[in-house]
């Protein structure tokens, strides 16, 4: 069985909000609520766990952590942890039943002292020994250095571990001379990485489409694959020069909150078994789908 490290430094309790209907300006009752331990880490870790995987997830938690790890019980997730003073962020999902919408609140991160960013590269640096696939996802708390990132995508190449990059920016761009095994992202993050002068919403891509393609065919030559998201639409793959597409399932969502971080899952679990990026990608696509139909954020079942 394949063993997964899942790296997130932006750990994250969401609060989960059903509405019948969202009223801007006025008192909102809830239909539900519920609270999960997430972030995109997590969701990775969960769904990978669902699929029968072997996951950890590498973090820090600092005051909540008590909390945090006993909603990780309940959910059996394996959890490398290292301590930090900088509390546990709550994040809302507001999910308005009547329009199928999702509406996200991120809370902001307070920093991490520097101890704590060392710390995590030393825990980073022994379980590359008890690792077969590397997942690293989204942004870190404040006060870890800038490129950190870059730096784990160095020490899996040296050792020989694949790395799927789920991230952007400058980061992003720092990590690719070591040649990530895949890039996920979704389309708004690609342009915002690799093409800064193009403005894209995630409402309303198509202008931007010919450019990326065009990109994702260049970039793709570098010995990295990527796969772009783009919601409910196309997913775009780009493969040694080549670029595809697959279509996800259509469903009707009742939270969205999670879907790439299953797609995510997905397609590591499937690479890791010998999947073609395209049949990783049509695995993926039907756990983020599943995710989707799911009231429970970064869950497939």
């Amino acid at each position: 069985m394949p063993r997964f490290l899942s790296v997130c430094l932006n750990p994250t309790f969401q609060r989960t909000v059903s509405l019948s209907h969202l009223e801007k300006g006025e008192v909102n009752r809830a239909v539900e609520s519920r609270l999960d331990v997430s972030g995109k880490g997590i969701n990775v870790c969960r769904v990978l766990q669902q699929l029968g995987a072997s996951a950890k997830q590498l973090t820090h938690l600092g005051p909540g952590k008590e909390e945090f790890l006993r909603l990780c019980n309940l959910d059996k997730l394996n959890i490398v942890d290292i301590n930090s003073d900088s509390p546990i962020r709550t994040c809302i999902t507001l999910l308005d039943n009547g329009e199928n919408s999702t509406t996200e609140i991120v809370e902001p991160t307070e920093g991490v002292h520097s101890s704590t960013a060392q710390a995590v590269h030393r825990a980073f640096s022994r379980e590359l020994a008890d690792t077969d696939w590397i997942i690293i996802s989204g942004s870190k708390a404040p006060g870890y250095p800038e490129n950190l990132f870059a730096d784990f995508c160095r020490e899996a190449s040296e050792a020989g571990i694949p790395v799927l990059a789920d991230y952007r920016g400058g980061e992003l761009l720092a990590s690719l001379p070591y040649h990530p095994a895949l890039v996920k992202i979704n389309l708004v993050e690609f342009a915002e990485t690799f093409l800064p002068n193009h403005s894209v919403s995630e409402t309303d891509d198509t202008s931007a489409l010919p450019a990326v393609k065009e990109k994702l065919q260049e970039l793709s030559l570098n010995g990295t694959n990527y796969v772009i998201t783009r919601g409910a639409r196309e997913i775009l793959l780009g493969e040694n020069g080549v670029v595809e597409t697959v279509t996800p399932p259509s469903v009707t969502p009742v939270n969205t909150i999670g879907s790439g971080d299953s797609v995510s899952a997905g397609m590591a679990f499937a690479l890791s078994g010998g999947a073609s990026l395209k049949e990783a990608a049509v695995e993926g696509a039907r756990w983020g789908a599943a995710n989707a139909k799911l009231l429970k954020p970064g869950s497939i079942f």
